[in-house]
């Protein structure tokens, strides 16, 4: 390659891909002293490891910088122009990166080499920052700050370390079952309001123990204090009345003497 060429490659402001591209032409047709030769694209791609869309692209802008030229339509003969004919640089109006270049950003190939400079954006003010693959890791990933933690289940290990009523472990296990067939998980203010109404069945003489076995026994997913005096039967649900032995009470007492019509002065 005479010293011509060589500076003219290296004056010209060409996409690295259609650089590649007029290497190979300039190879195949000066280096070996061919001319202008049939070059298919699957060729230059196989020898540039680059894809053949990508490659026929470098090969159409390259004829369009007078590059190359091409001989007998679009299957002619691909010949290198003389570098007197070159467009060295294009128009600042058309500058907007070359069709093989934008073809090689949107396809990825594993036949390109690993060496292979890849952009990065920077968390600084430099919008693009270019890294060398083997420098190129990949961010740490941080937490989401939106994600809430998820609350701890409530289980029977929990209800037996808050049992004032001191219920067995195995009615437990029961009542566990129960809700669960009826897809209704046990939380702690549900436990808690459970042994707020379990208290509330002593005041009738029955015990906690007793009265959740009845729930148990009737696949009660809620509890009321009613429900189990009304399954035991002779408690009322009524508390005790105050008003009693008004028999033995002395109505007449503290009243003057009887009138006539046997009414009482108040």
């Amino acid at each position: 390659m005479d010293n011509d060429l060589m500076d003219a490659l290296m004056a010209i402001d060409l996409p690295g891909r259609e650089l590649k591209v007029a290497l190979f032409i300039a190879k195949a047709t000066i280096n070996f002293q061919m001319g202008a030769l049939r070059i298919k694209a699957t060729d230059v791609a196989k020898a540039t490891h680059l894809h053949p869309d990508v490659a026929s692209k470098a090969i159409s802008h390259l004829l369009k910088r007078r590059v190359i030229y091409r001989e007998g339509g679009s299957r002619g003969d691909i010949g290198l122009c003389d570098t007197k004919e070159w467009v060295y640089a294009e128009r600042p109006s058309r500058i907007n990166r070359s069709d093989s270049d934008q073809m090689g950003r949107v396809v990825l190939f594993a036949s390109q080499t690993k060496t292979d400079d890849s952009l990065l954006y920077s968390k600084k003010s430099n919008p693009k920052v270019t890294l060398p693959s083997e420098e190129v890791t990949c961010p740490p990933q941080q937490p989401s700050a939106e994600k809430t933690e998820r609350k701890k289940p409530f289980g029977k290990r929990d209800m037996l370390a808050a049992n004032p009523h001191g219920i067995p472990e195995p009615l437990l296990d029961d009542y566990l079952a129960v809700r669960k067939a009826k897809r209704a998980p046990i939380t702690a203010r549900i436990w808690s309001t459970l042994n707020t109404k379990l208290a509330g069945c002593k005041a009738f003489g029955i015990g906690a123990e007793q009265a959740l076995t009845i729930a148990v026994d009737s696949g009660w997913q809620g509890f009321e204090v009613d429900w189990v005096t009304r399954r035991i039967g002779g408690h009322s649900h009524a508390a005790p009345s105050r008003h009693t032995a008004l028999g033995q009470i002395d109505h007449h007492a503290n009243l003057g003497e009887a009138n006539a019509d046997g009414s009482y002065r108040i």
